[in-house]
């Protein structure tokens, strides 16, 4: 599965109109250049690499993981809560990023 630490090996992608530039960090909605913190860059970066494929918690916990004393769980919802309100057009009914009952997520290819 790829991953964070591929960043350097990858190119800018565009999936849609959401752009992602691993190299400069950087992602754009649009026209829109999104603030996203290190970790929600690496979450999206991850689902991007395996984008259309389930992405397990258990490796999206070792991109959120901080080492606090929230739950492996909680950590994992908020970060997913928190990307969703910034690259959904309504988090409430995700179009990309989508969940995988008991196993992830993963992110769309194409919006519907």
């Amino acid at each position: 599965m790829n991953g964070p630490d591929t960043l350097l090996k990858q190119e800018a992608v565009l999936l849609n109109d959401l752009y992602i530039d691993p190299i400069g960090y950087q992602v754009k909605l649009g026209k829109t250049e999104l603030d996203l913190t290190l970790k929600e860059f690496e979450l999206l970066y991850l689902l991007v690499c395996n984008r259309g494929k389930v992405v397990r918690r258990s490796e999206i916990l070792k991109v959120v993981a901080t080492g606090g004393k929230v739950t492996q769980a909680k950590a994992i919802n908020i970060m997913i809560c928190r990307l969703r309100k910034k690259i959904e057009v309504n988090p409430h009914r995700p179009k990309r990023i989508i969940t995988v009952s008991r196993l992830g997520y993963k992110l769309r290819e194409q919006n519907t």
